[in-house]
């Protein structure tokens, strides 16, 4: 019996009635799928399944998960895809709405209310989309990334390339990470961080490792030097992070890590009100986090960055980027549609 086609099963998926998932981990050749034989909507509120979750940024749980009951793998070598400079008409609108938020989160940061906070913006492109291709080109472009499309009928559809691990546990191995900051990558791999972006991620980091500290003893919690870490176009600051523990509550934990403070403020609940007031965005999955889970042994999760949700029109690119004292609007407006490339690469 011949090895199922992954472009051929994903056209057949894509053209029924039916939940399904593609995906693969960074560093990895393997794409999975998890399908559905039909299009229940299935739920959960703790990582006690076996399959893949999706979740959104502000109701976390319960989340939708698609069971790896079928599930199909593929050792899938993309084409080489030579990626072209998209340039994108994009409505003044989103910059001015954007810019209007960074002042507005500025002067709340100035009275001491915020620390920082994360502002996202949704930009719409109106263009036929080629979903395999799409995907495919991820794959290609990222090697480093978590990539995947997500297609529920009775939910929506979303492909990403996402560089940002929430955590991982692997025979009693945790595993998470700070990221935050953002200049475009260059060749010479020479990059001058300033005390905006330094400032931004030692508070991330410090975030993350307050939160591991009421789990663990600061004893076995290991955090590697900052370093400069690549996500296609871009660079980020990043600390890795981990773990060596039995029994971990990963349901406390996940409630506990998301969300995180590179994808929403400082200090935390103090950052979910702010943006509910006053970003009107509906960031839905985007900032959520997804990813395998098999039992609490086994689990996968990435932050939903990157990312985008295929509608019939096109797509709606989802982008944010961190702002503290030190932001200047326009500067941030520029890092929004820097992140805006990488999927705009691949198209």
């Amino acid at each position: 019996m011949s090895k199922p086609d992954l472009e051929e099963v994903f056209s057949k998926l894509l053209s029924a009635d039916q939940a399904f998932v593609f995906f693969r981990l960074p560093k990895t050749k393997t794409v999975h799928c998890h399908f559905q034989e039909d299009a229940s909507l299935t739920f959960t509120d703790d990582l006690k399944i076996n399959g893949f979750l999706m979740s959104r940024f502000d109701f976390p749980l319960p989340a939708v998960y698609i069971s790896n009951k079928n599930h199909l793998q593929f050792e899938y070598e993309p084409p080489f895809f030579e990626p072209k400079v998209q340039t994108v008409s994009i409505h003044s609108k989103n910059r001015t709405s954007f810019i209007r938020m960074v002042n507005i989160t500025k002067k709340a940061i100035a009275s001491g209310r915020l620390k920082k906070l994360v502002v996202a913006s949704k930009i719409s492109l109106n263009k036929k989309i080629d979903n395999f291709k799409f995907f495919s080109h991820l794959l290609a472009l990222y090697p480093n990334a978590m990539v995947y499309f997500w297609h529920h009928p009775k939910g929506e559809t979303w492909i990403g390339a996402s560089p940002e691990q929430l955590f991982s546990v692997h025979s009693g191995q945790l595993i998470t990470m700070a990221l935050a900051g953002t200049l475009p990558y260059n060749t010479h791999e020479v990059y001058d961080w300033g005390d905006k972006e330094k400032n931004e991620q030692g508070w991330v980091k410090e975030v993350v490792q307050r939160n591991l500290k009421d789990f663990f003893p600061s004893s076995v919690l290991q955090c590697s030097e900052t370093y400069t870490r690549r996500a296609g176009n871009l660079v980020h600051l990043c600390n890795d992070l981990s773990v060596e523990a039995q029994n971990i509550n990963t349901t406390s934990l996940l409630k506990k890590l998301h969300p995180t403070p590179a994808v929403g403020g400082i200090p935390v609940d103090e950052g979910m009100r702010f943006l509910a007031d006053h970003e009107n965005l509906d960031r839905a999955y985007y900032t959520g986090f997804f990813g395998p889970v098999m039992g609490e042994d086994q689990i996968d999760l990435f932050v939903n960055l990157r990312c985008a949700k295929i509608i019939s029109m096109g797509i709606d690119l989802y982008v944010g980027a961190g702002i503290t004292e030190d932001s200047e609007p326009e500067k941030e407006w520029e890092e929004t549609l820097n992140k805006s490339k990488t999927l705009l690469a691949a198209l």
